[in-house]
């Protein structure tokens, strides 16, 4: 008779004890929840007893029946392409020596346990049904970026060789729309100036030209050229040594 009394006493705890079942609702960052993979589970991890492990079943949802420990769980859900939000779950003893679900709430990486925010449930219940939230899906590979020619513009030999082309191209067009008088100053400007003979000498200037009296070497070694005159007054000095 007191065997029978124990396992009747046993089958009515073992009924009344805490249950979590949890879904996996369609959302926005995943639509079906059905192409998850059948290697999708959930843990329910506490500090006095070992872990329990659920694998998803068909209807998406993870069940864990008769959680026979007391105190805080953490409650995390792996995927190979989804990552979930983890909740934390409380189990306490109630009066006829079975467990029962006291509070739920979602917990984030990093903050301290005591920290809990909006409560999932709204008083003790011997089974709690919840919806899992999926944060975002995870990305192992970085997307190629695609080609953009505005890039070439960052390039900052691409924009000394379009300022190039446009002065190369545009400053035929700018001395046709001159004032005749201040081209002509323009140009005399040219003639005198050294860099206008060197211009004068590479294109091929002819004879008696200013092309000819151009020294480069002496003008890029920071000297001028010497004239016949220098020759006679340096030949004069010695004369009078």
């Amino acid at each position: 008779m007191s065997v029978l009394l124990l396992t009747l006493c046993y089958m009515v705890s073992a009924v009344a004890a805490a249950s979590l079942r949890v879904s996996i609702p369609a959302s926005h960052v995943l639509p079906n929840p059905n192409t998850l993979p059948a290697s999708t589970h959930a843990i329910l991890t506490s500090g006095s007893g070992r872990p329990i492990r659920a694998a998803l079943r068909k209807g998406n949802y993870f069940d864990f029946s008769d959680i026979p420990t007391t105190g805080s769980h953490l409650l995390d859900i792996y995927s190979d392409e989804y990552v979930f939000a983890p909740y934390r779950i409380d189990i306490s003893a109630s009066s006829n020596s079975s467990t029962v679900v006291t509070g739920a709430w979602e917990t984030y990486r990093g903050t301290r346990w005591e920290d809990r925010g909006v409560a999932l449930v709204a008083a003790p219940t011997e089974r709690l049904d919840l919806a899992a939230k999926v944060l975002s899906k995870k990305n192992f590979y970085e997307q190629r970026q695609g080609f953009n020619p505005m890039s070439l513009l960052k390039n900052p030999m691409i924009l000394m060789a379009v300022v190039a082309l446009a002065f190369t191209f545009g400053m035929p067009k700018l001395m046709e729309n001159m004032d005749p008088e201040m081209k002509a100053e323009y140009e005399e400007m040219q003639k005198k100036g050294p860099m206008g003979g060197l211009s004068r000498a590479m294109q091929g200037g002819g004879a008696g030209s200013g092309a000819e009296s151009f020294d480069l070497a002496g003008y890029l070694a920071g000297s001028s050229k010497s004239t016949g005159n220098d020759r006679g007054s340096d030949s004069i000095r010695e004369r009078k040594r």
